[in-house]
């Protein structure tokens, strides 16, 4: 009767180990579940920070280009009419203070200040100013051949940021740069779960407004470019 109740016991020990090696492998898949789906999340965002930083970076390029076209406007004024106008450089300067003595643009960071004035100013010359469209004409030439320095740009963020090029990015739309690019994620395996949890990541962001563009004819349509 003794030996019966041993062998029950250690029949009974040995079924709550194994049940208990089963809770901790549930409890292991789980945790494993849980750690890769931060993982995607965490690449989600870095994804979102790479098409973002992308899409600034190819911007920036756009507006480098712009204080040598006007030079070259400006320049190219004299002797074309009666009396030169007030320089677009003194008028950006004007718009910017205006713009900080305003309260809406409180938040603005001088740079953002800055371009948001140059922005408006050159809106208002493609509009009204005396060479309107002889300054339509250089920027709109010079601006579109700028889209490859744009591309070449944002290739060089994507992979600072250890994005990919395949299937990425870039379109000029609506006076605005996006860049569609993404970042790997790649699964914790454990025991034959999630062996194959290794997937690309897309995000699109767009950079500042650039109004001044949709005044170009160039520009009046959609522009997108592949960065493979």
């Amino acid at each position: 009767m003794k030996a019966r109740v041993i062998d029950i016991v250690r029949q009974d020990r040995g079924n709550a180990a194994i049940l208990m090696i089963g809770l901790l492998s549930i409890m292991m898949v789980l945790f494993i579940f849980v750690f890769n789906l931060s993982k995607i999340f965490a690449v989600k965002e870095e994804a979102n920070t790479t098409a973002q930083q992308a899409s600034l970076a190819a911007t920036s390029v756009l507006y480098s280009q712009v204080d040598e076209v006007i030079n070259d406007y400006e320049a190219a004024l004299i002797g074309t009419v009666d009396k030169l106008p007030e320089s677009i450089g003194k008028k950006i300067q004007k718009k910017e203070f205006e713009l900080q003595s305003d309260s809406s643009y409180d938040d603005y960071s001088d740079n953002e200040i800055e371009l948001e004035a140059l922005d408006i100013v050159l809106t208002e010359e493609l509009q009204r100013g005396v060479g309107k469209d002889q300054l339509h004409d250089m920027l709109n030439i010079e601006l579109y051949e700028t889209i490859k320095e744009m591309e070449a740009q944002a290739q060089t963020t994507i992979i600072q940021n250890n994005g990919n090029l395949s299937g990425a990015t870039l379109v000029v739309d609506d006076g605005q740069v996006f860049v569609r690019a993404s970042n790997t994620v790649e699964g914790t395996s454990f025991k034959g779960f999630f062996t194959d949890l290794k997937e690309d990541l897309f995000q699109t962001a767009g950079g500042p407004k650039v109004d001044f563009l949709t005044e170009l004819s160039k520009f009046d349509v959609k522009i997108e470019r592949s960065l493979d």
